[in-house]
């Protein structure tokens, strides 16, 4: 439900818990779609690389269609994101110092409206979500120590279990995918190097697949950004040894310990890379790449 007036052009709600429906991407406005995940399980991995173990989430959630675009994160900055600090965590602030900005926020090959912002830290899409929630009146997700409340009515970054279901499954009655669209790789559902594709910078978001990847219309779960989740990083073997239900693991968003990216980016140019089961964890919550940007989560 749209919970402010000054920003109910910004924020549509599409609630698809049967087939898609077809919705024009534009500058400002951040599509949602509801993954109806209640009660539902689904294997972590693919077996192929990854955990391979069962997870289950008790509650439903939405989901942004496509990653974050420069448009909807230059509301942010116009707002004075950056100088607010209530909505940074105390590491996130101590991070920013003097940054104003995301790092390729002035290139022409990554600034289009509906490019994915890339450049973004951790910290950087943490503040977002606690001010759009605030604009919205809603309860913000993260704590002073970058700990996400999933109860919260508020925005916050995927959770890897909610970001996977989403990718390999999104609904009870489908069956689990090895890719978002399906079990065949095809590269011209990535913005991504693999031969043909050849990309050389991000593309517009959903430019790949207008309805979407997924059966319930979620577009750039494969290529285009890697996406940035609320986890730090655990190790496979970790998570194979402890399924538990509603899965999220966070010890501390500290500059030493190590964040979880999903979902690939133009840059990859290995076919491995793309499936919805790929983990990156290599990355520390300050890090600023050119391949990587955030899609958001509400309850």
């Amino acid at each position: 439900m749209i919970r402010s007036v000054a920003y109910a052009l910004a924020l549509i709600y599409a609630v698809f818990c049967a087939a898609p429906q077809a919705a024009a991407q534009s500058a400002t406005d951040i599509f949602f779609t509801e993954i109806c995940a209640a009660g539902d399980s689904f294997t972590m991995g693919d077996g192929s690389l990854g955990p391979n173990v069962s997870q289950t989430l008790s509650y439903n959630f939405s989901i942004s269609r496509f990653p974050i675009t420069n448009s909807q994160f230059g509301r942010f900055i116009a707002d004075g994101g950056y100088a607010e600090r209530s909505y940074w965590t105390v590491n996130g602030w101590a991070w920013k110092g003097g940054i104003a900005q995301p790092a390729y926020w002035k290139d022409p090959k990554f600034n289009g409206s509906d490019q994915p912002v890339v450049g973004v830290s951790w910290y950087e899409a943490v503040a977002y979500c606690n001010w759009l929630s605030r604009k919205e009146d809603l309860t913000p997700a993260y704590d002073g120590c970058g700990r996400a409340d999933l109860g919260a009515s508020g925005y916050r970054l995927p959770t890897e279990t909610e970001w996977e279901y989403a990718a390999a499954k999104g609904a009870p009655d489908q069956a689990e995918r090895i890719y978002p669209w399906g079990d065949t790789w095809n590269p011209k559902n990535a913005v991504c190097r693999v031969a043909p594709a050849r990309a050389s910078n991000t593309a517009s978001v959903g430019s790949r697949s207008p309805q979407g990847d997924t059966p319930q219309g979620l577009a750039d779960m494969s290529g285009n950004v890697w996406q940035w989740c609320s986890d730090n990083a655990q190790s496979d073997d970790e998570i194979a040894d402890s399924p538990r239900l509603d899965r999220y693991f966070f010890r501390s968003d500290s500059a030493t310990e190590y964040m979880v990216l999903r979902g690939g980016s133009w840059w990859n140019d290995f076919q491995n890379g793309f499936r919805s089961a790929f983990r990156s964890f290599t990355t520390q919550p300050g890090n600023r790449y050119r391949v990587s940007g955030f899609r958001i989560v509400r309850r």
